[in-house]
């Protein structure tokens, strides 16, 4: 599937239901720290407890009054007591407490770095600097000894704009905060820097589908790497609301906001959560000031869900090597391995499921129904999609009892404890089966959650995966948009370019003619050599010349007659060979490189590849212990007329590094000659001597330095 459509899909969570049909996802409890004097806002996770913003009065410091005559906000430290109660709150340093506002913050992984809010005016002969002069900026200090050192300003910050809300990635690559500076979609927007030699980029507006007219702030990152944040500017409840989107293929998906207790009519902010959100904390004024909320799942939630992917079975069938057969009594005819045959160059098949199978594209005689030649073969294989799967119908009318099923999820290595559905409506359901009706017309997004076991730290992996479903009015409707949608299926993908297969391909008619192949009419195969004076060959006998091929990866000996250099021109000879009784008879291709190359190996397998064999020892003059290896090797240039030889000689180390340079040009020269005598051109070879620079062996013994004494024939131009 390409990007284009994985964001399409994505959009699609548009529609997120506002309420909850059976039970709440959460359950919320105001946390016993909050106040309702005061206002405690936007937690952060600080060592094993929090770090939050108030206005309380801390009675270290003269702080100047803001609006409603409340003081400015502090940041302030409190750590857990017990299964459900609190120490007391305390500052969280004095080297970062201003007479203005201070946070909200967060810190690195390591939580010696700290990222905060704060006025840029802060000395007290500024105190009657009004608010809107004295605009928030981004601040950063380090834990050393003790104490918060070395703050610095965040590069970016400019007086006559806010910076405000930083908080770092997971892999703190980037800092993300909220602005109103200039150039923005209103309001204030969210913003991200990327980190590059310890420095930051230029700041980078998430663009129209985060940000809006109105105010987005307070980003948080989960540890999935979705961004958490709070906007007044989507359609929510009311006030500000919490939503979640993420980044795919650089582009953030329409954000999603959390289903209520989170949201609610009142402002819902700053909100940070565990793993995939199963507790954390916000902030909301719905009891009149702001109060910091524990939330806890109650029903597993499942985020930045991939969209259901189809698996396809049905596949274009097609090769580039055309053929043209319309004068001739042949046909095309594919086996797609699983007995399913059809007729044609370029034709559509569908299998049952997946499987490994054997594929062949064969010219078949019309007039025996045997094999003529098989133009390709390869092995297919077809996977079903890795994810999670709802196996249901895309459309359906209102009250009709629906029935879902993830049996055929595959996810091979992930142990499936439970089975969450959520329908779209407010309503969810477990199990690997269930049922849904629909009581109103719409698109609904059906969403299959699953949970693995417990690992050994009691952890389950989660995955899931979400499709579209239509329900309309009624059957004539469905029936409408049935025949709709037919008339806008696709074209079937060709099996290269699905996703869910992996062709290896065993034979190409296209990829033989790139290698100079030659075709020849094979009578028979059989799996142990005959002689050619065999009765079996009796009626060829004075018409042709019969020849002989090991087929290696086959273990047979192949024989053949007649050679050409295309597939076609040996009709002629097949339907002679077919008439004087060899019934099996069929075309290969051969490659005229591979099989040159095979006899020199086996040439050099029978005379031995060592330079002993060819010269007397320490000279260059071939013996006459030579003459049948290199009049060999004349047959097979003469066999092979094509071909191209690089003949290389080497030396052992003994004697110096120049003299054997010299002897193994001169040993490679005087082969040359040998052949060039023997009516070889002297354009097909190509002579070189390495001396003792390559050897294959040691040079410390005498068997190793007779390894390195060596010729080679090699094969250039394959």
């Amino acid at each position: 599937m390409n990007k284009i459509n994985i964001l399409c899909l994505v959009c699609l969570c548009l529609i997120w239901p506002f309420v909850s049909g059976q039970t709440d996802n959460y359950s919320i409890r105001i946390t016993p720290f909050s106040s309702e004097k005061y206002d405690e806002f936007s937690p952060t996770f600080y060592l094993d407890g929090l770090v939050f913003c108030s206005n309380r009065k801390t009675g270290l410091f003269i702080t100047y009054s803001g609006e409603n005559n409340k003081e400015n906000f502090n940041l302030l430290f409190i750590r857990p007591e017990g299964s459900l109660g609190w120490e007391s709150s305390v500052l969280l340093a004095k080297e970062l407490l201003t007479s203005y506002h201070d946070g909200p913050a967060s810190f690195n992984k390591e939580m010696n770095v700290i990222y905060f809010t704060r006025n840029y005016h802060v000395e007290n002969k500024l105190k009657d600097v009004s608010d809107l002069q004295n605009k928030l900026g981004i601040f950063s200090a380090e834990f050393n000894e003790g104490k918060w050192i070395n703050m610095k300003p965040f590069k970016y910050n400019d007086p006559n704009s806010s910076f405000l809300t930083p908080v770092l990635s997971r892999d703190e690559s980037r800092l993300y905060f909220s602005s109103d500076k200039p150039g923005g979609f209103g309001g204030a927007d969210l913003y991200y820097c990327t980190r590059s030699n310890d420095d930051w980029e230029e700041p980078v507006n998430l663009g129209p589908a985060v940000n809006t007219s109105g105010n987005e702030s307070f980003p948080f990152i989960s540890e999935r790497g979705d961004l958490i944040f709070a906007s007044d500017g989507h359609h929510g409840l009311g006030g500000k609301d919490i939503y979640y989107t993420r980044e795919i293929y650089g582009q953030w998906i329409t954000p999603i906001p959390l289903e209520p207790p989170i949201n609610s009519a009142k402002d819902d902010f700053g909100l940070i959560a565990t793993g995939n959100m199963e507790e954390g904390y916000f902030s909301s004024n719905r009891d009149e000031s702001d109060d910091i909320f524990y939330f806890k799942t109650e029903f597993p939630q499942f985020f930045a869900c991939d969209s259901l992917q189809d698996n396809h079975y049905c596949f274009l069938f097609y090769d580039e090597g055309n053929l043209d057969l319309d004068t001739l009594s042949l046909r095309y005819e594919w086996d797609f391995g699983d007995g399913g045959k059809e007729i044609g160059l370029e034709v559509e098949y569908c299998y049952s499921g997946p499987g490994e199978y054997t594929v062949q594209l064969s010219i078949i005689d019309n007039n025996t129904g045997n094999t003529f030649f098989t133009q390709s073969s390869f092995v297919f294989e077809l996977k079903d999609v890795l994810q999670p799967f709802i196996n249901s119908p895309d459309v359906s009318i209102i009250d009709a009892k629906i029935r879902f099923d993830g049996l055929r999820t595959n996810l091979p290595d992930f142990n499936i404890a439970e089975y969450i559905w959520n329908f779209g409506d407010g309503y969810k359901q477990k199990g690997p089966e269930a049922e849904h009706s629909y009581n109103n017309t719409g698109e609904y997004i059906v969403q299959l959650g699953l949970l693995s076991d417990k690992d050994s730290l009691g952890i389950s992996s989660r995955s899931c995966v979400y499709k579209k479903i239509v329900i309309l009015e009624d059957y004539q409707a469905m029936a409408m948009h049935t025949a709709k949608a037919k008339g806008e299926l696709a074209a079937l993908p060709e099996i290269e370019q699905s996703d869910q297969s992996v062709v290896d391909n065993l034979y190409s008619y296209g990829d033989a003619l790139q290698k100079n192949a030659t075709f020849r009419v094979e009578i028979l195969t059989t799996d142990t050599q005959l002689s050619i004076d065999t009765s079996l060959f009796d009626p060829l006998r004075g018409e042709y010349d019969i020849k002989e091929v090991y087929l290696k990866g086959e273990n047979l000996y192949s024989y053949t007659v007649g050679e050409e250099k295309g597939v076609l021109e040996t009709y002629s000879i097949y339907n002679e060979m077919i008439a004087l009784g060899y019934n099996n008879a069929r075309v290969r291709s051969y490659i005229l490189a591979d099989m040159a190359e095979d006899e020199l190996i086996e040439l050099t397998k029978a005379f031995g590849e060592f330079a002993d064999a060819l010269f007397e020892f320490d000279k260059h003059r071939i013996t006459s212990a030579s003459y049948p290896i290199l009049d060999r090797l004349v047959e097979i240039m003469n066999k092979y007329p094509f071909i191209k030889l690089e003949i290389a000689a080497h030396t052992d180390n003994m004697g110096s590094f120049e003299y054997n340079m010299i002897l193994s040009r001169r040993r490679v020269q005087s082969i040359v000659d040998y052949l060039v005598g023997k009516e070889i051109s002297e354009h097909r070879i190509i002579g070189k001597g390495y001396g003792e620079s390559r050897p294959i062996a040691t040079n410390n013994t005498e068997e190793g330095r007779e390894m390195n004494r060596r010729v080679e024939f090699i094969v250039i131009n394959k």
